[in-house]
């Protein structure tokens, strides 16, 4: 799934895209700069905030895209 996530963060144009942990919660990563990737964990930034968030590679069960609404 490593390897997903960093297809993900480098697609040009970015694709948003959700991280779904072992507890149910989602994180939606709607632009690159919002996720760095560690060895066995990686940070989070909620957008529009000061919030972060530490999350383990393996509480990690899903990365999904995200469906775009036309504006």
């Amino acid at each position: 799934m490593l390897e997903k996530i960093n297809e993900l963060l480098a697609r040009d144009p970015f694709v948003p895209f959700q991280l779904v942990m072992s507890s149910g919660e989602k994180y939606t990563v709607t632009n690159p700069h919002m996720l760095v990737l560690g060895e066995t964990q990686f940070f989070y930034v909620f957008p529009r905030s000061d919030k972060f968030a530490w999350l383990r590679y393996n509480q990690l069960v899903a990365v999904e895209t995200v469906e775009q609404r036309a504006a």
